[in-house]
C-alpha cells in the first residue's frame, strides 16, 4: 500500500481518525501513523468497505490481491487516442470535485491535459448528458462549467423536502443567532421593533426556517416551540415567559 496516496485519499474524503478507526474496527490511537496496522489480516468486508470509501481498488490497499493491476493514478494520463467517455466523465468528477465553475483554461490547468483535449470531452459530456447520471453539465456565462443535479428526476414536493432539510441542518450565522437571542430577550419589552429594523434580511431567514413566526405583524414575533424550549431547559417554562434584557446585553457586548 502506498502511504502517501491512502493518506491523501483519507484526507480528501473528509475521514477523521475515529471515523477511519470505527470502519476499520482499530482504535484511532492506533492509527496516528498514517498507517493501518494489520491490514491484510482484516476481514475481507472491511477491505472492500475501505476501499469503496477511499474510491480505491482493493489491490490499491493490498497488492498481493492482484499484482497485475497497474497504477490507476497514471492509466490513460496521456494516451494519444484517449476514451472519449472516460475524459467527459473525468471532466465531470473535476467539475464535481469544486464548488465554484470553472473555464475551459482552468479545467486544463489542473488535468494537465491540452486544451483541445479538454474541449472535445466537454463537448462530448455535452452532448451526452446520460454519461452524467443524477448530474447535469451546465455553462455558467460568459465561459465557465459547472455541474448540478438534474431537475427531470425528483418531484417538486421531493426538491422543497430536501431544501427544508438543508435550511434545518444549516448552522446559524452569527446574525442569524443575534435575531433570534433578541426575539426571545426583547419581544416582551417592545424594543425589538426598533432593533429588528437593522437586520431585517437575517429575520426573514430565520422566519423562511421557521425558527420564528409572526401572527399579529412582523415586529410581534414569537419563537418556535422547540427553539424556545431549547433556549429555556425549565421543563415548564410558558410561552409568555420575559427573559431577563440583561442577558441580550451581554451577548451584545464586545469581547473584552
Amino acid at each position: 500500500m502506498n502511504r502517501e496516496v491512502f493518506q491523501q485519499r483519507v484526507e480528501q474524503a473528509g475521514l477523521s481518525l475515529w471515523e477511519l478507526g470505527d470502519l476499520l474496527g482499530i482504535h484511532p490511537h492506533h492509527l496516528h501513523t498514517g498507517d493501518v496496522p494489520g491490514l491484510t489480516a482484516l476481514p475481507v468486508r472491511v477491505i472492500t468497505d475501505l476501499a469503496r470509501r477511499l474510491d480505491l481498488h482493493p489491490a490499491e490497499l493490498i497488492e498481493e490481491l492482484d499484482p497485475s493491476t497497474p497504477d490507476r493514478n497514471t492509466a490513460a494520463a496521456d494516451t494519444a487516442q484517449p476514451d472519449l467517455d472516460t475524459d467527459a466523465l473525468t471532466v465531470l468528477t473535476a467539475l464535481a470535485t469544486t464548488s465554484i465553475p470553472l473555464t475551459t483554461d482552468e479545467l486544463a490547468a489542473a488535468l494537465r491535459w491540452a486544451l483541445d483535449r479538454v474541449t472535445v470531452a466537454l463537448d462530448h459530456a455535452y452532448a451526452h448528458p446520460a454519461l452524467a447520471g443524477p448530474v447535469a453539465l451546465r455553462r455558467v456565462p460568459p465561459d465557465g462549467w459547472t455541474i448540478s443535479a438534474r431537475l427531470d428526476v425528483l418531484t417538486v414536493d421531493q426538491r422543497r423536502a430536501l431544501a427544508d432539510n438543508v435550511r434545518y441542518r444549516a448552522p446559524l450565522t452569527d446574525e442569524e443567532a443575534n435575531i433570534l437571542l433578541a426575539a426571545y430577550v426583547l419581544r416582551g419589552h417592545g424594543e425589538y421593533d426598533s432593533w429588528r429594523q437593522d437586520h431585517l434580511d437575517a429575520e426573514q431567514a430565520l422566519k423562511d426556517s421557521g425558527l420564528i413566526h409572526s401572527q399579529n405583524g412582523p415586529h410581534r414575533v414569537s419563537l418556535d416551540d422547540d427553539v424556545r424550549f431549547s433556549l429555556d431547559h425549565r421543563p415548564s417554562a410558558p410561552a409568555d415567559t420575559r427573559a431577563p434584557r440583561h442577558s441580550f446585553q451581554a451577548a451584545r457586548r464586545p469581547a473584552q
